[in-house]
This record gives structure tokens, sequence and C-alpha cells, in this order.
């Protein structure tokens, strides 16, 4: 059966604007909202129903450790062999974006709280290294590599942008018992490790 073409209407924008896409929102999200797969094992998926367009980056470290591997913290990925390969990763997706964002596309960047990878405004720290044994770790306020060089390149090229991360956070109340309304997140997080 032949397909049906649906006609679009000619309207016309300004120069180098698409007015079919100017206003539009996309999506770009972090790989295991949508393949929990990916995460590490052990961690529960997120909750997360992205809606109208959306972007899934690939995940750098089911991809660069594999999905056999353990959970690791931001300063153990911060070398420079793992800055590259996520640059390698990056490149084309911000091109896609920098193309959406000249047609007047909005740019969400959507991470995952805690991530060493995808975090947008906490990340992990801890692990020492050395024989596999139980490590704590903690999470603090910054990026992970993946987003740190995803951001960076979306600024390098003037892509206008949003980031916000999906997920619970592992807070301390000396760091953050006085934001208002942490309260109730607070007693949720001690009763969980009680």
């Amino acid at each position: 059966m032949p397909s049906k073409e649906i006609p679009l209407k000619e309207t016309s924008g300004s120069q180098g604007e698409s007015p079919l896409l100017d206003g539009q929102e996309v999506v770009v999200m972090a790989h295991c909202l949508l393949n929990p797969l990916t995460r590490v094992k052990g961690l529960e998926p997120l909750e997360f129903s992205p809606a109208g367009p959306t972007m899934q980056l690939p995940c750098p470290e089911a991809l660069y450790l594999g999905t056999e591997r353990w959970a690791v913290t931001r300063n153990q990925l911060d070398i420079p062999e793992h800055r590259r390969f996520c640059r390698s990763l990056i490149v084309h997706y911000a091109d896609l974006m920098e193309m959406l964002a000249k047609e007047g596309v909005r740019v969400r960047v959507v991470g995952v709280a805690g991530s060493p990878s995808c975090g947008v405004q906490t990340t992990s720290f801890g692990y020492a290294g050395g024989r596999v044994h139980e490590a704590e770790h903690e999470h603090v306020p910054g990026r992970g590599i993946f987003m740190e060089e995803l951001i960076g390149e979306m600024e390098r090229r003037g892509i206008p942008y949003e980031a916000e991360e999906v997920g619970k956070k592992c807070m301390n109340e000396a760091e953050f018992g006085s934001m208002p309304g942490i309260e109730p997140f607070m007693r949720e997080e001690r009763d969980r490790f009680e």
C-alpha cells in the first residue's frame, strides 16, 4: 500500500529559522532515563517520562566500562582518556543540537542526580581505589564528567540551554539543611539509612 503524504502548510519565517520548529523544545536526556539496563547493577530505574521531542544521549559508563562494571565516582572518571572518550561521543549530538537551536528549538538537558557521568547539579566523589571492598562515597555539588563535557561543548558553540537532573540526591543536613522544603526529604533520607 503506498504511503500517504501529508502536505505541510507553507509559512514564511525569518531568515534561517523554520517557523514549524521555532519555540518547540527538545529534551536531551541521559541514556539510562529511557534504558535502565545500562545503570550499574542494583540501581533502581528512575521514573522519568518525557513529553514531546527527545534526544537520548549515549551512556558513557556502559560504553567505556561495560555493563558488568562496578560503581565508580567522578574522581575515578576524571582522567584525560575518559574525557576524550566523552567528547568523541558528544560531537554528533552537539551538531544536531546546534542545528535545532538555530531553527529556534529550545534545548533542555536532563541528567541524573549524583551520577559521576550525568549529574547536572550533583555528582559523586570518593572511592580511593585499591582492592575491591565496600567503599563509601558522597554526593556533592557539581557536574558529572559527561555532562561537564556536553555542556562545555554547547557553551563553546553558543547553544542556549536549560539543565536539570532527576533522581534522589544523598545530601547531608549541614550543607543543605537550610534549603526551603528540605526537611521532609532529609527525614526520608535519615529513615532510609537508619
